[in-house]
């Protein structure tokens, strides 16, 4: 079994034929592959395509908290092979039984045609915020190697940042939020490779905000 996620810290997918041979390499040993779909509908540049196009022995997971934006509500849904029907079964018995009757009846509103597009509109929106932090962001000094294209997360590099903590997140991180009320995330929360040089940014919230940290930045960053 193989547990992977198309999506990573920078907000960046799995290109699907670099998905496929990964299936495919699972499936030559004998396993199969869950993967994680839970941003596929916040997707920018390109239609997302599911690993369940890849086969019937794909498992995928998927939910209403990003792109219907029910965070908190846990709900989501599994989408496995014939096979595995049973032994799922079993296990939500044992685990949570069902979803509250309100999530239930919330999820199916979400396919309502008006309601379908105040979500699209919605993923637009943090199209327009992504194609304004990233170019900000490297006006700042910060180094943006892969540009999402979905979800809603930069992740940066701050080696050539113009202050003295530039180059150590930890460092960096701690002085935005003294010095400028800027809260970013630290790197090492996302892996280990140059996680001293890295934080990552959500641009889930409002353009202006982000307009505002920008400019916090550039004053603490010019002192």
């Amino acid at each position: 079994m193989l547990l992977a996620s198309p999506s990573n810290p920078t907000g960046t997918s799995i290109e699907p034929q670099e998905l496929h041979r990964i299936v495919e390499s699972v499936r030559a040993r004998g396993g199969f592959t869950i993967v994680d779909e839970i941003y596929q509908g916040l997707s920018y540049d390109a239609k997302p395509v599911s690993a369940l196009s890849f086969g019937e022995d794909v498992v995928t997971v998927n939910s209403f908290s990003k792109y219907f934006n029910m965070t908190g509500w846990r709900l989501g849904w599994l989408v496995v092979p014939r096979s595995m029907i049973g032994a799922v079964e079993k296990l939500s018995q044992n685990l949570f039984i069902c979803p509250s009757a309100l999530a239930q009846h919330a999820a199916l509103v979400c396919f309502e045609p008006q309601t379908l597009a105040i979500y699209e509109a919605r993923r637009l929106e943090f199209k327009r915020r992504r194609d304004y932090i990233v170019p900000a962001l490297r006006t700042l000094g910060f180094g943006v190697p892969v540009v999402p294209d979905g979800a809603f997360y930069v992740y940066a590099d701050t080696t050539d940042v113009n202050h003295a903590a530039a180059g150590n997140s930890e460092e960096l991180c701690r002085s935005m939020l003294h010095d400028a009320g800027v809260v970013l995330v630290l790197g090492e929360d996302f892996g280990f490779h140059a996680k001293d040089r890295y934080m990552r940014l959500s641009y889930a919230t409002s353009l202006h905000r982000l307009e505002e940290a920008v400019q916090r930045l550039g004053s603490l960053f010019s002192r």
